[in-house]
């Protein structure tokens, strides 16, 4: 009989002065229309616990893979066997369901309609407390039954254990943050079906910052044993540093007001759209918030109307902030005017920029 198993995943410049002491519900929540793409990188070891760390990864490799996270209002039918929740996170292929409150963030289920997999907790997860600070830990027991192909029955069992585990310097590629607050987070479980046993363990460290809602790196590590054999082990880690908050990073505006002044305005949801520092010299930066999904392109142009390429093009975005960045030597731009067109469906949006 063929055995099916699944594994239910966690899914230099100075920078960052002010320390990041907790993780908060106001800082640190899942928050509804946001959407973040996270940037596969390659594994590196996540480093030693305690106070005053530096855990430099200054030289981690790209994985050429980007992982978009989008958090949507629990507007949909509720899933049979599932709790109350107040969110979905759309993740890889998965659909979690989420409830976030000011006390702590619970997951209750999820589906995965690739891999045919519903997954409903009696008991559920723990994710994380708020406040949650340096030398804080919980331990939460969890306990569930998935359907593989509405046919195959799974139970599954375990313990999940959080710890902020240490506080220090972040060393990054392209910048260092001072007093990142690492979370440790290892879940130990058992699945168990008419085929056999799976004993899983995923560990997974997050580094929380100043400045950033989400974790800014994540290193996870899992390991299984099907039917007590040798163990196998993945592993997986991304960056999350180009983040979308609710004001501008750019030039502090506040997208979110001047989308919603204007819809009451026109009657019209508008994009709204900043870019800086302009004039530039190498660097420029973007960011722009939809109040719904859009098929979204950005093209570099001259004045001449000769295209210089796109970074991005006829991708599918979530509602919410976006932002990214573009350097004029990677476009190979001289001195001059150029503008970058904004396409959101049918609305364009053109932004006339200088190159020093």
């Amino acid at each position: 009989m063929k055995t099916s198993f699944f594994i239910l995943l966690l899914s230099v410049l100075p920078f960052g002065l002010v320390a990041q002491t907790s993780v908060t519900y106001q800082n640190n929540s899942l928050r509804i229309c946001d959407s973040n793409t996270y940037r596969e990188i390659k594994f590196s070891d996540p480093g030693n616990a305690g106070p005053g760390q530096i855990w430099d990864f200054s030289r981690i490799q790209d994985a050429d893979k980007s992982v978009v996270s989008a958090i949507q209002c629990a507007e949909i039918p509720k899933m049979n066997g599932v709790n109350d929740y107040s969110l979905l996170l759309d993740e890889n292929g998965y659909e979690y369901f989420m409830s976030s409150s000011e006390k702590d963030l619970v997951e209750q289920g999820y589906v995965n309609k690739e891999q045919k997999l519903v997954l409903s907790y009696s008991d559920p997860v723990v994710k994380m407390k708020y406040p949650f600070a340096y030398g804080d830990q919980f331990t939460d027991h969890f306990k569930g039954v998935a359907l593989y192909s509405e046919t195959s029955s799974i139970d599954l069992m375990g313990d999940m254990t959080v710890s902020a585990d240490g506080y220090g310097t972040l060393i990054l590629p392209d910048r260092v943050i001072e007093g990142a607050l690492r979370v440790k987070s290892v879940k130990k479980g058992l699945q168990v079906n008419t085929c056999g046993t799976n004993d899983f363990t995923i560990t997974k460290y997050s580094w929380y910052a100043s400045g950033f809602r989400y974790p800014v790196l994540n290193l996870v590590t899992t390991e299984s044993k099907l039917n007590g054999g040798a163990p196998v082990i993945t592993y997986a880690a991304n960056t999350n540093i180009q983040q979308f908050i609710m004001k501008s990073t750019v030039l502090g505006v506040d997208l979110l007001a001047q989308a919603k002044a204007s819809a009451s305005v026109s009657g019209i949801q508008e994009v709204k759209v900043v870019v800086a520092p302009n004039p530039f010299t190498d660097q420029l930066k973007f960011e722009y918030v939809m109040p719904e999904v859009c098929n979204v392109s950005i093209e570099l142009n001259d004045i001449s109307g000769k295209s210089y390429g796109s970074p991005v093009s006829n991708q599918v975005q979530a509602a919410g902030f976006h932002n990214g960045e573009l350097y004029s030597s990677s476009y190979g731009l001289t001195p001059g005017v150029y503008f970058i067109r904004f396409t959101f469906d049918k609305q364009v949006v053109n932004c006339k920029v200088v190159k020093f």
